[in-house]
């Protein structure tokens, strides 16, 4: 048996993998949705899992109620740099839906661990937390220093993302991976978002003489087919979808006896690696010009209200080989490189730093933020050991 052979079957062999899940039941069982973004309760139990455990723990206040986790395993120098892995403490709201099981109640049954955030992402945060512990456990020393960054408000606004770069906290780090769902493949790019306001102009006047008034809500009617046009397909990629762009929200109006002089609708556009906001802006101003041309008087204007970027590390990167190559190693087969079409903190922690990213986590993307949100059990565990591995490669 090789050197690295000796020091990976020592770490999994001080992974526990009962605490892993127990974790993932743990972390379920608090309810930390955004809104209202109540982290802190969460924040402190995966503090104090990990300091009972003999790790480095520090909570950093983002805003009242709201704390940063960092959990640190350090090693026997600081030449390698820093691999962080990194997740998210909140979720989305459990839904008007009635579920089968309790959403808090973290019920496992045959081989199922249901709940809200079973896979997004609180067993992806007990899988890298366990193999924290099994690295701590094992007393394999690395050359550099192994950590999880809990953020608050992912789900939200990233808050505790953008409070991470703003007090420098990623200066160091190596590399970076993202603990989100990707059904155990080796996720290598996501897709970013911006959105974007559409608002058109008009006249109020009293509703019994709207010949008076420019209805906003009219002109904003005229535009909508347009602008359910526009088109993002001179960007492509090999791993991603096409960029989109969907219309989800239209008000309009102040009173029902007013003719509204002001009308709003909103885009969500999911855009590729490469494609700025520019060239999303100039898309909807073009759509408008087309209408507005054969439409007088017509007025709109646009805004964009929210930015997150694409991320991408190409497929040949060590970081992406050494994920690859250690997955193998647990499952016994070849694992998938894909992409993702949701946008993740990485939008705010990689384009400005260039830190290679990868996603890579336990659970089914297609049941998150579903009612009924489940994961196999056996999943976090594999995911578990990838994490606990994939530091010997690197470090």
């Amino acid at each position: 048996m090789g050197q690295q052979d000796d020091l990976e079957a020592r770490i999994l062999a001080a992974l526990d993998e009962a605490e892993v899940v127990g974790l993932a039941q743990t972390l379920i069982g608090i309810d930390s949705t955004n809104p209202p973004g109540c982290e802190q309760r969460i924040a402190e139990a995966l503090a104090a899992h990990a300091a009972a455990g003999g790790l480095d723990v520090s909570l950093v206040p983002v805003s009242a109620g709201r704390s940063n986790v960092f959990i640190r395993l350090r090693g026997q120098g600081s030449a390698a740099g820093r691999l962080a892995y990194c997740g998210h403490l909140d979720t989305v709201v459990t839904g008007a839906s009635q579920w089968q099981r309790d959403p808090f109640g973290a019920e496992i049954a045959d081989g199922v661990l249901w709940g809200r955030g079973a896979v997004d992402m609180k067993s992806g945060l007990a899988a890298m937390l366990g193999a924290l512990l099994a690295i701590h456990r094992s007393e394999v020393r690395l050359n550099g220093t192994v950590e999880l960054i809990a953020l608050v408000g992912e789900e939200v606004d990233c808050a505790g993302a953008t409070h991470l770069m703003r007090t420098g906290s990623m200066e160091g780090v190596r590399w970076l991976v993202v603990g989100e769902p990707t059904g155990l493949d080796v996720a290598t790019a996501h897709k970013g978002c911006v959105r974007v306001r559409v608002t058109t102009r008009g006249t109020s006047a009293h509703a019994s003489r709207p010949e008076l008034g420019r209805n906003a809500i009219l002109d904003m009617a005229a535009l909508l087919p347009e602008l359910s046009k526009v088109d993002l397909s001179a960007v492509s990629h090999p791993l991603l979808t096409p960029a989109t762009a969907a219309v989800t929200t239209v008000s309009g109006g102040s009173a029902v006896n007013v003719v509204p002089d002001c009308c709003s609708a909103e885009f969500d556009v999911r855009v590729l690696p490469g494609q700025t906001v520019a060239s999303v802006v100039s898309q909807f101003e073009e759509r408008i010009d087309a209408v507005a041309a054969r439409t007088p008087g017509l007025k709109a204007d646009v805004e964009v209200f929210y930015q997150r970027d694409a991320v991408e590390t190409q497929q040949d990167h060590p970081l992406v080989v050494a994920l690859q190559e250690t997955a193998q190693s647990v499952f016994g087969r070849p694992t998938g490189v894909r992409a993702v079409d949701f946008f993740t903190d990485a939008s705010v922690l990689q384009p400005p730093t260039g830190v290679p990213t990868v996603l890579f986590g336990p659970g089914d993307t297609g049941l998150m933020h579903q009612t009924d949100e489940r994961i196999q059990v056996q999943d976090i565990i594999a995911a578990s050991r990838v994490f606990a591995l994939l530091p010997v490669r690197l470090l």
